[in-house]
């Protein structure tokens, strides 16, 4: 494929002329005249001092950027939160058919060397206990992963 004039004056401008480039400028006289023109344009360029940047300009940036960042950050953490309990969801399932599981062996367990009512009892108490443990867990899977994405952020954009 042959370059076409653009290409090939953007390819002198960046000093990357291969011979496909060296034989559109030896046939075409637009491109042998403007390779003139982009080669002075790229040693003025070269040759010109690039002027620092004013004393107050990141901290400006900053600021503009700052409600940018910050509705990134907290779409980023929505992200993080529901990944986190997606997959804590995931499990779920798998959790309770275990604990459901453990419980009926308990209780038969129990039942066979205690009365049914006090069998009854401490199993109970145990899946309450259990499914209170299982709420804060869960509870807490949104606040862990909010702090986490404000520590990712912070250490992201300091």
């Amino acid at each position: 494929m042959t370059p076409g004039c653009d290409d090939v004056l953007a390819a002198c401008f960046l000093d990357e002329a291969d011979a496909a480039v060296e034989a559109h400028v030896a046939t075409c006289a637009r491109c042998a005249a403007e390779r003139e023109r982009v080669g002075s344009v790229r040693a003025l360029l070269a040759a010109a001092t690039v002027p620092p940047p004013p004393p107050g300009l990141s901290a400006a940036v900053r600021r503009a950027a700052g409600p940018l960042l910050a509705a990134n950050a907290r779409r980023a953490s929505r992200v993080l939160v529901a990944r986190a309990l997606a997959v804590a969801l995931l499990v779920l399932p798998v959790v309770l058919l275990a604990d459901l599981r453990v419980g009926t062996l308990v209780y038969g367990a129990l039942t066979a060397l205690l009365p049914r009512a006090l069998g009854l009892y401490v199993v109970s108490s145990w899946a309450v206990t259990v499914t209170g443990l299982l709420a804060l867990t869960y509870a807490a899977i949104p606040i862990f992963a909010e702090r986490q994405a404000a520590a990712l952020s912070r250490t992201i954009h300091g």
